[in-house]
């Protein structure tokens, strides 16, 4: 019995132990997150007008929309290729010429004016980013103009007798206004919108068809024979045009030019040998009209 009692009094004794004893709990703290998503949706926007400003200092853009004007400060362009076409700073193209020359040496003996048609490639390199352009070309004309003054018939500065290198004599008899023209000019560019001025210089050179009377080597020796000489002259001068864009590769354009040249060299066609100068200064004014090319 007594026995009982000290089992009973130890197990109590257990129990009211250990329901003493501190119990951790785990506690789990939970964050509400909200997420908000924004979402684009992308559609034509329906525009009645669109007037874009050029300026130095900023481009605007207006749009009218159902009668209400909106301005855009800022423009943004998507677009690859037009990025690649901002920064090309080379550009190549080709152009055609159709003019009239005015030339001193023609004019004495009231030749008129030829007409000449033309055909040229040039390249154009834009400075520091700028407007500013510096361009080079080659031309190639052809002056069309059945004119010939004959000596016999007219008076000229060309008139007389003239000795080769071999001192063979010469006598001029005539001189056609027909003839092949090349060129290379250089020009400074300045854009302005659709229109582009330009000044610069060139150097020519050009090919007319000649006769004279010389010997044929028969003894007694006399100017009996007919000789065709090639007459080339190297002119030296400046230009001024002002191009106008038609279109992204299209443009038209206004071409004035000026220049001299100092003497004319002769050289027999069958015998080169036989060359000599004159001392026959003369000038040549051009006007004409292109249509260029932009790749």
């Amino acid at each position: 019995m007594f026995q009982n009692k000290i089992l009973l009094f130890f197990l109590a004794f257990t129990t009211y132990t250990f329901s003493q004893e501190k119990k951790i709990d785990t506690i789990y703290v939970y964050e509400e997150i909200i997420i908000h998503d924004t979402v684009f949706i992308e559609k034509p926007l329906k525009i009645d007008k669109a007037i874009f400003t050029e300026t130095d200092k900023k481009d605007l853009l207006e749009l009218t929309q159902n009668g209400k004007k909106i301005t855009v400060d800022t423009l943004i362009i998507n677009s690859k290729k037009r990025i690649e076409k901002n920064e090309k700073s080379w550009f190549f193209g080709g152009r055609l010429h159709l003019g009239l020359a005015s030339n001193s040496l023609f004019k004495e003996v009231n030749a008129p004016s030829p007409i000449g048609l033309g055909l040229g490639i040039w390249t154009r390199k834009e400075l520091f980013q700028s407007r500013f352009s510096l361009g080079i070309g080659i031309d190639a004309f052809y002056w069309l103009s059945p004119f010939s003054f004959n000596a016999s018939k007219k008076d000229s500065h060309l008139n007389g007798y003239y000795f080769t290198q071999n001192s063979e004599p010469k006598l001029f008899q005539s001189l056609e206004s027909k003839h092949f023209q090349l060129q290379i000019p250089v020009q400074l560019y300045y854009k302005i919108n659709r229109f582009m001025p330009s000044v610069g210089g060139f150097v020519s050179t050009s090919s007319y068809k000649s006769q004279f009377l010389g010997s044929s080597g028969r003894l007694p020796q006399t100017l009996d024979e007919t000789q065709r000489f090639r007459a080339e002259a190297l002119q030296i001068g400046y230009l001024a045009e002002v191009q106008y864009a038609i279109s992204e590769h299209l443009s038209i354009a206004l071409h004035f030019s000026s220049g001299k040249a100092n003497n004319l060299l002769f050289t027999n066609k069958q015998d080169k040998s036989q060359s000599f100068k004159t001392g026959n200064e003369f000038s040549e004014k051009r006007f004409g009209l292109q249509l260029v090319y932009r790749w």
